[in-house]
């Protein structure tokens, strides 16, 4: 699989999502895709301290992939990502410094890790300093707990301001962004579900390309809507945008969720786009390996050029 960088990292041109992993997804079918990954040649996987808090305590995810880690063996040859800063038990969500330290520490000990390769502030914490929260994750730079930190659920000016912050007091600065976006558009009349939930604008995109760095695209397969269009969230926008991805793909002979894939994949060829990372993941085998046939296949010019502009 072809990989990209991301802070210096080299990463496989998809990530995996550990979300459900341990909930919907259980141990045997949360392996299986495990496994499946790797022997694709895929080495992202992304996790957060509260997957899936919905659908038990919040710890099922890192438990469970730290559970394959140590079954595997494979730490030194993987990617792993996981995030801080949303609600855990009730105790309030955000990026304080003892919140930083205290949850970096328990998102180890269940990866059955001594570090993290990349570590997300997972939604922006307006109440806390970008000063002291910046200084937090230095310090889990220089101590060796985190190799990179990026950031989730950021207005494109608060991520500016921390880096500038961070950048005037030499500390580590934020080298990814992971937001919410997929081939189409959603309706600037729906809010997000959070508050800084946001679905990746073009603006947001230029901004991204102009500072050469990724956006790791999450939600990219839109809940399943592209295996059933009844599955789309009400705020996406179809008409000659999905007529068109829907004629392309079966000119190729390809199901949709691939040539999405495969059209994220291949967008830093265009002029304004950032190197574009999908991130999805799926409770079976044979779902998952359908979607990641995607980062394999050939977009010509002219059909990425048609896609784009729909």
């Amino acid at each position: 699989m072809k990989k990209v960088d991301l802070g210096g990292l080299s990463v496989s041109a998809v990530c995996l999502g550990a979300m459900n992993f341990g909930t919907s997804t259980d141990e045997k079918n949360s392996f299986e895709v495990l496994d499946a990954f790797v022997g694709h040649g895929g080495n992202f996987i992304d996790t957060s301290n509260n997957y899936a808090h919905w659908l038990g305590t919040g710890d099922e995810s890192e438990t469970t992939l730290g559970k394959w880690l140590k079954l595997r063996g494979n730490r030194d040859k993987l990617v792993i990502a996981t995030k801080v800063g949303f609600d855990r038990h009730g105790k309030g969500q955000g990026l304080k410094k003892e919140q930083i330290e205290y949850w970096i520490d328990e998102s180890l000990r269940k990866l059955n890790t001594d570090y993290v390769d990349v570590y997300y502030a997972h939604t922006d914490d307006p109440y806390t300093p970008l000063e002291e929260t910046m200084g937090a994750f230095d310090s889990l730079v220089r101590k060796g707990k985190v190799r990179v930190i990026a950031a989730s659920n950021y207005d494109v000016w608060r991520f500016m301001d921390a880096n500038r912050i961070a950048k005037e007091r030499g500390y580590a600065t934020f080298k990814a962004m992971q937001q919410r976006y997929t081939y189409l558009w959603s309706s600037a009349a729906c809010p997000p579900k959070y508050k800084f939930n946001e679905f990746t604008s073009r603006e947001r995109l230029r901004f991204l390309c102009d500072r050469k760095l990724p956006l790791v695209a999450y939600s990219c397969l839109a809940g399943g809507g592209y295996v059933n269009k009844a599955r789309f969230p009400e705020d996406y926008v179809l008409g000659k945008r999905y007529e068109v991805l829907i004629k392309t793909a079966q000119d190729k002979g390809v199901s949709p969720v691939a040539l999405v894939v495969a059209w994220l994949t291949n967008l830093y060829r265009m002029k304004d786009y950032p190197t574009v990372i999908p991130l999805f993941s799926s409770s079976g085998v044979k779902h998952f390996v359908e979607s990641l046939s995607g980062c394999e296949m050939a977009l010509s010019d002219e059909e990425m050029k048609t896609l784009t502009e729909a």
